[in-house]
């Protein structure tokens, strides 16, 4: 089972893009993609993401079993109410 939330980016996708690459190598997680589309995949989960225009869509395709989708889906909301 997955599940997706969207929403607009609080900055330019460009900028997102650069801070994902240096958060997965300081916490060891595989990350792939550009400012359209990628990945990141580690400590249990797998998040695809999607981003059309100031819109961004992300996927979590994988999570660990103990943790509540109800919580990985607020912790996604967040990130599109940082300003």
């Amino acid at each position: 089972m997955s599940r997706s939330v969207t929403g607009d980016l609080p900055i330019e996708a460009e900028v997102i893009v650069e801070k994902l690459r240096e958060l997965a190598v300081k916490h060891d997680i595989e990350f792939s993609g550009d400012v359209e589309t990628g990945y990141a995949r580690g400590k249990g989960f797998h998040v695809e993401y999607v981003v059309v225009g100031m819109r961004c869509t992300l996927t979590v395709t994988k999570k660990p079993l103990l943790i509540p989708w109800s919580l990985v889906e607020s912790q996604l909301h967040k990130l599109f109410k940082q300003r």
